[in-house]
């Protein structure tokens, strides 16, 4: 196996050049990196890794945070983001540790050991809250990290995201264009999330545009009586677009029990729910969380000299 100083004699280098170019040293010129580099491959060369990052006190490792949220362990959607994540890790031979609790105490002491003990100085959070511990301490600490979603307006990292208000725009469109609801209405939940304001304002430009008069509520979590009564009040109502699928699920299931002999259509985001639980008037908007996992790692692992804040992914409507 070729070693560092096989490089540096070949290409008539010092071996402490090649090693700074190898390892992306902005004092070695962008050129001399990528001579080094291809040489390197030529040659079969394989970095120690353990031993660079135990130089560096950092571990090969890096850690994604889960929300505190009772679906995370069953949503195809958080899949989808973890596979992503994961082939771009491997490739840079970096592997994957999850953060996971059942109270944001938990996440956020598991994260501090992390950084502590497990010398883990990069993240990926699969959200972005605001005024959330975990954020706070990882701004605080020495560490690089990205959020899967915008942060809200006045905070600034790198962050994943897809276009929420085209989102929105694409599902209120494809209801009332595609599969002329008259009535569409807007079902969030209560948490206020960056990308649930972005995709109802899609939704509010949309209904302006169409001149109708938009209509939005909020589902609670556990009231099915709140979201009966919303139904039973707006009996205009023909589709819903729905802030997620489970929201847009739980709306769809309410108004056929109370209304079995009558069709609504509904579109929803993530592309998350198990085909056995919906059926053709059920429709969602696929985030493509593949993609965003690995442009996520991407931003994480980026040069210095690309320097990119964040990274939109594009979306698609999945048709039932």
């Amino acid at each position: 196996m070729a070693t560092i100083r096989d490089i540096a004699k070949k290409m008539g280098l010092s071996v402490s050049t090649v090693s700074r170019a190898l390892n992306d040293n902005q004092r070695i010129s962008l050129q001399t990196r990528r001579q080094v580099k291809e040489v390197a491959e030529a040659l079969g060369y394989q970095p120690n890794y353990n031993a660079r990052n135990l130089t560096n006190q950092e571990a090969n490792s890096v850690g994604v945070i889960f929300p505190v949220n009772n679906r995370v362990v069953d949503n195809i959607f958080y899949v989808g983001l973890l596979r992503g994540i994961n082939e771009q890790l491997n490739a840079r031979n970096y592997v994957l540790a999850v953060a996971v609790g059942e109270s944001s105490d938990q996440v956020l002491e598991n994260v501090r050991s992390m950084i502590n003990r497990a010398q883990i100085k990069r993240f990926i959070l699969l959200y972005s809250h605001v005024n959330d511990p975990v954020i706070d301490l990882l701004k605080s600490a020495s560490v690089e990290f990205v959020t899967v979603g915008k942060p809200a307006a006045g905070q600034d990292w790198l962050y994943v995201d897809n276009d929420n208000v085209e989102a929105g725009a694409d599902g209120t469109r494809y209801l009332m264009k595609k599969l002329h609801v008259s009535t569409p209405v807007f079902a969030e939940s209560t948490n206020d999330w960056p990308y649930e304001v972005d995709r109802k304002t899609g939704y509010l430009r949309e209904m302006s545009l169409a001149k109708k008069s938009p209509v939005v509520f909020s589902v609670p979590d556990n009231d099915d009586s709140v979201v009966n009564q919303f139904i039973e009040e707006n009996p205009q109502m023909d589709g819903v677009v729905a802030v997620d699928d489970y929201t847009g699920l739980k709306v769809y299931h309410r108004f056929k029990l109370l209304h079995p002999g009558r069709e609504i259509e509904v579109v929803g985001y993530n592309n998350s729910l198990p085909n056995e639980l919906t059926d053709q008037h059920f429709h969602s908007v696929d985030l493509n969380p593949n993609e965003m996992g690995r442009a996520a790692v991407k931003l994480l692992f980026q040069p210095e000299t690309e320097k990119l804040r964040h990274i939109i992914v594009s979306h698609i409507i999945q048709k039932s």
